[in-house]
């Protein structure tokens, strides 16, 4: 019997530990920016929601954004447990919001 070991890769605790953290992560902030990043918020209120979760904000046209990163505990095919976790929002000319929030997150250094 041959067993292939192509594609697995071995997750520690540590690595199990950081992986959930990150999703925990993710989802907390997907659910928080949903709460609190509503249609009429302020550009003031936005700035501050970016700053309470760690995430340096940018204010480009029609939109707020910001990205950090972060390790968790990447998929095979990944050279790295390195990731990133990004928030964008559509606001108009005042910084004030106009559609719902998106949270995004990826692994980087992947196939």
């Amino acid at each position: 019997m041959m067993i292939s070991s192509v594609g697995c890769r071995y997750h520690s605790a540590s690595c199990k530990l950081r992986g959930t953290a990150y999703s925990e992560r993710a989802d907390k902030l997907k659910q928080d920016a949903h709460e609190k990043l509503t249609i009429g918020t302020k550009k003031d209120a936005v700035a501050r929601f970016f700053e309470s979760n760690g995430i340096p904000v940018t204010f480009v046209p029609g939109e707020a954004t910001g990205t950090i990163h972060l390790a968790g505990c990447a998929p095979s095919g990944c050279g790295s447990d390195d990731a990133i976790l990004g928030l964008r929002v559509k606001v108009d000319s005042a910084g004030t919001v106009i559609s719902e929030p998106v949270v995004g997150g990826m692994y980087t250094n992947c196939l």
